[in-house]
């Protein structure tokens, strides 16, 4: 079986999955790898019409959906993917380059925030907000004025030596909606490719303007609507819950949270809250309002 190289999140990926989406590389040292295996766990019992089901621990993670097939976590270095019969492999990347390398890049130690970001004048910010609230139409927007993606969907976080926040940059691809493509870059989205059938977003790959090594922290913004584009600084209580409740690893509750891990994140968010302000982005849901938006966060960022 063939063996693919990849670069994403600083890490070097050997994989027996092909994974378009990443940055392919020459042979690379492997700090993780990917492939296929049959997987002897068996999914919980679960809810009539339940579909997901997960069980963490403290050395492994285990996901099944129906449609897919079985995933498992391990040590932050493997994945084992255990597919149902004849699935789609764009189906299968779909869970593997989001809810799964997120668990991954948790177990490495990295804090994982459901968020887009984007660097501008070597300075990182990151948008945080609810699903469809707009975090990679934002993160799109701006890289369409000139600035570099750093990661879309999945954003990763580690500290440097100084104990700084540094954003580590993850793959060249926004997933966007549609009416999005065209608003914030000015594509055609039917000339882009779908994730999967009948997945309303599309890829659209960075082919430049990617951030290449980590970049320093300096902003968070989270996304809230209102009659006008406006930004609110949040107290650092504010600031804290705002940043948990976008953590990657909190939609997986108590089972992933808990004890020495729910210690060590709680550390991580007040750790980044010390030195990072957060700031409540509210702006009109309609898309011409776009650039305006932008232009308050260019403004507003040159003197964070």
């Amino acid at each position: 079986m063939s063996i693919y190289s990849y670069n994403a999140y600083s890490l070097g990926i050997n994989s027996e999955l092909l994974l378009p989406e990443l940055q392919a590389s020459a042979e690379v040292a492997t700090d993780v790898s990917i492939r296929f295996g049959c997987l002897d766990w068996h999914p919980p019992q679960k809810d009539a019409g339940e579909d997901f089901c997960f069980e963490i621990t403290s050395r492994e993670a285990h996901f099944f959906w129906a449609h897919l097939g079985k995933f498992r976590v391990r040590r932050g270095t493997e994945i084992v993917v255990d597919p149902i019969p004849e699935v789609e492999e764009r189906l299968l990347r779909l869970p593997l380059l989001g809810t799964i390398l997120a668990v991954l890049l948790h177990q490495r130690g990295y804090l994982v925030l459901h968020a887009s970001s984007v660097a501008i004048d070597g300075g990182a910010l990151i948008f945080l907000g609810n699903k469809g609230w707009g975090k990679s139409t934002m993160a799109a927007t701006l890289y369409g004025r000139g600035h570099l993606l750093i990661s879309d969907d999945v954003v990763a976080i580690k500290f440097d030596d100084q104990g700084l926040p540094i954003v580590v940059p993850g793959f060249p691809q926004f997933k966007l909606y549609p009416e999005a493509v065209l608003s914030s870059l000015g594509d055609d989205y039917e000339t882009l490719p779908e994730l999967a059938a009948g997945y309303e977003k599309r890829g659209r790959p960075v082919t430049e303007r990617f951030a290449q090594r980590p970049v320093p922290l300096k902003g968070i913004y989270a996304l809230g609507c209102g009659p006008v584009s406006t930004l609110i600084p949040l107290e650092p209580q504010a600031g804290l819950l705002t940043l948990i409740a976008n953590s990657y690893m909190s939609r997986f509750g108590r089972e992933l949270l808990h004890g020495v891990e729910a210690s060590s994140h709680l550390r991580q968010c007040t750790k980044l809250i010390r030195h990072i302000d957060v700031y409540r982005l509210e702006r009109p849901s309609s898309l011409p309002s776009l650039p305006g938006v932008a232009q308050l966060v260019e403004e507003h960022f040159q003197h964070v």
